[in-house]
């Protein structure tokens, strides 16, 4: 699936895609869990209310520099 077809499913469809990707991290903002999904060479995030416990929207893209709020978030261990 490419970035362009995900976006021009439905929003039960687009829920469904998210079903069949991979999780890779969460955040949050005031009113969201945001978690985070890599569907072939594309992102999918999904914002989840807080409060009202449902899926707010899909945000789909392939651009890495969007990866950064999740990237501040996550701690690398140095082998050397």
């Amino acid at each position: 699936m490419t970035l362009y077809e995900f976006n021009a499913l439905d929003e039960m469809e687009q829920a469904e895609a998210v079903w069949d990707s991979v999780f890779i991290a969460d955040r949050e903002d005031s009113e969201h869990n945001i978690l985070l999904y890599q569907r072939d060479a594309f992102y999918i995030e999904v914002y989840y209310h807080k409060e009202y416990n449902v899926i707010r929207r899909f945000r789909s893209f392939s651009s890495t520099e969007q990866l950064n709020p999740y990237l501040e978030k996550m701690k690398l261990k140095n082998k050397f």
